[in-house]
């Protein structure tokens, strides 16, 4: 008789992806945190700016920040507010990955990240979510594809910005 054990095989399927509290703060950290750390950090502590001097960067890193917090606010809202039903989290879905695609505009204070990443957790497409079918599930995947792209051309800018300028003034 061999020496192997036989172990029964589980039938259950094994989903694995993330929380949706560590995709919205991956977003996040993502879009806008990276852009205030490469321009907050490196224009004022790595070289010679005087942040009241440079009125250009400053209004920058303020308008990013306050443009970022009311993609947030407006995100959460929808998102919180519409968990109660399942027809109420398809339109929440619906429009946070709409409004993913019409944030583009403002890009670099994460917008398409922010509506991205709240679409995907409403769409059910993270833990423990149940996944949606049709239109909510396809605006799922445009705010994960929108999230995706939105960091992406974040991190090149912002690098590429740095690389080619410098932090010289």
């Amino acid at each position: 008789m061999p020496d192997t054990i036989t172990r029964p095989m589980s039938t259950e399927h094994t989903r694995r992806s993330l929380s949706p509290a560590w995709l919205v703060g991956a977003a996040i950290a993502l879009s806008t945190g990276v852009q205030l750390a490469i321009f907050g950090v490196g224009m004022f502590v790595a070289s010679k700016h005087d942040i009241n001097k440079s009125e250009g960067v400053k209004g920058a890193l303020e308008s990013m920040s306050v443009v970022g917090a009311v993609c947030l606010a407006v995100g959460l809202t929808i998102a919180l507010t519409t968990r109660s039903t399942a027809r109420r989290g398809k339109i929440a879905a619906i429009t946070l990955g709409a409004l993913s695609v019409l944030s583009i505009p403002v890009y670099w204070a994460g917008g398409p990240a922010i509506f991205g990443s709240l679409a995907v957790w409403r769409s059910g497409l993270t833990e423990n979510g149940q996944p949606r079918t049709g239109a909510a599930r396809a605006f799922g995947i445009i705010g994960l594809v929108a999230a995706v792209l939105n960091v992406v051309a974040i991190l090149v800018l912002s690098v590429g910005s740095v690389s080619t300028k410098g932090y010289s003034g």
